[in-house]
């Protein structure tokens, strides 16, 4: 039913309006065709917390027969979660099926969508986005690489802003799911922001910032201290820099992209299951 607090478009109208009985009778009838609009929106609206909420699995879907089955059951969630997302310019990845399965991870994104859409277009909220789309283990979140972050000359390849480093663990294991997590990166990336993906070994772990040293009984630190801490600082921005140029990109992302070397590392190749890299012997 109707929210209890809605209230009538013509009560909202300057006074001058309600001077005529008549007159404002008629735009008041008029006005209540947008308000019955208005009626149905809010009863979807109150039905959102019926739908997406922690015990939504045990509510029947308004309008659906009771007799209707477990495909139509499915269907309705289907349709609603399919509307919402629509709403939110977003579109459900491919790989979640039409099934029992599917309306669990589309009820369980779009439950936790308020929080990620706050800290959209920020690194740490594309990130969450990602892990949830592709149900990413906090084990294996991948690294986001700001490219201006990186000190010294630009990097080959300016027009990009950052590189995605990605754990080619579970779910990428397949290259087509790889192909997927990319095409989910050029369309919901934050507005003019040109990022890349690179896949990496299972266990690669990318440089860490050093942690600040405690400050001594007067609030500040020794000289000691602070030299060795812009040492770490210098010495992590080489390593962010090395990483950086020892990601080389080819042909397009649609295959891969790889590591060379990175700190004494072994050289990582990406082969995709689909043969050698270009240039590989």
């Amino acid at each position: 039913m109707g929210s209890a607090d809605y209230t009538r478009i013509a009560s909202l109208l300057p006074p001058v309006y309600q001077e005529d009985a008549l007159s404002f009778a008629q735009l008041d009838a008029f006005l209540g065709l947008v308000d019955e609009l208005n009626h149905a929106y809010l009863e979807r609206l109150e039905d959102l917390g019926l739908v997406l909420g922690p015990d939504a699995a045990l509510h029947w879907p308004a309008g659906l027969p009771l007799d209707a089955g477990g495909d139509a059951l499915i269907g309705a969630y289907l349709a609603v979660y399919d509307e919402i997302a629509r709403r939110a310019a977003f579109t459900f990845p491919d790989s979640w099926r039409r099934d029992e399965k599917g309306v669990v991870l589309r009820r369980r994104f779009l439950a936790r969508s308020g929080r990620i859409w706050r800290r959209r277009g920020t690194p740490r909220g594309f990130l969450d986005w990602f892990c949830l789309a592709f149900g990413i283990a906090p084990v294996n979140r991948p690294y986001l690489l700001e490219h201006f972050k990186v000190p010294g000359p630009r990097i080959a390849e300016p027009e990009l802003i950052g590189t995605l480093f990605v754990p080619a663990a579970h779910p990428f294991s397949e290259h087509r799911r790889r192909v997927e997590a990319i095409g989910f990166v050029d369309r919901y990336a934050p507005a003019h922001v040109a990022l890349r993906v690179c896949w990496t070994e299972c266990g690669w772990a990318p440089p860490q910032p050093p942690a600040p040293p405690e400050p001594g009984p007067d609030g500040d630190l020794t000289p000691a201290q602070r030299a060795a801490f812009d040492a770490e600082v210098d010495q992590y921005r080489r390593d962010l820099r090395a990483l950086l140029c020892s990601t080389t990109s080819y042909v397009g992302h649609g295959d891969a992209l790889r590591l060379r070397e990175f700190a004494g590392r072994p050289r990582i190749n990406d082969r995709l299951d689909v043969g050698h890299l270009p240039g590989e012997e």
